[in-house]
């Protein structure tokens, strides 16, 4: 995953950069198998939850710029695929152990399939005029 990411040194938002150096330090744990399977997947989460506040900041609290909007898409593909791989590893594994978190595999496939809906309402063939009125309708509730 490390070659799929953006350096940390060239991002300019300190939201973004910390989500990349989670995404990359995970990569490294990943390849020294310094850690279990469910260690893995609880990085991943926190990964997800660090994304999420960087995407609220830059991407729904403001304007997103074209580098904004850069960022998201490729870490949000990390965390997708990484997601994946998890989830198939989980899989083979005839799932995780009992956890404290409650973590189950159906937890790790919805979560992949929620990161795939906000692809596909970011960077999908959406017109702008659609997402605004997905937004206006979700975050606003129904016009009655």
């Amino acid at each position: 995953m490390g070659n799929a990411t953006i350096e940390p040194e060239t991002i300019e938002s300190p939201r973004w950069q910390a989500v990349g150096l989670v995404l990359d330090q995970n990569a490294h744990d990943l390849r020294a198998r310094r850690y279990g399977r469910l260690q893995e997947v609880v990085s991943w989460f926190k990964g997800i939850d660090l994304f999420r506040q960087a995407e609220f900041e830059r991407m729904i609290e403001r304007k997103p710029t074209p580098l904004d909007k850069r960022y998201h898409k490729t870490w949000l593909a990390a965390l997708i695929a990484e997601g994946e791989r998890l989830a198939n590893e989980v899989r083979r594994a005839g799932g995780l152990p009992r956890n404290s978190a409650g973590i189950k595999l159906s937890d790790v496939e919805a979560t992949v399939e929620e990161l795939g809906d906000t692809q596909a309402e970011w960077h999908g063939s959406l017109s702008t005029t659609c997402r605004r009125e997905l937004f206006k309708q979700l975050f606003n509730g129904p016009q009655s």
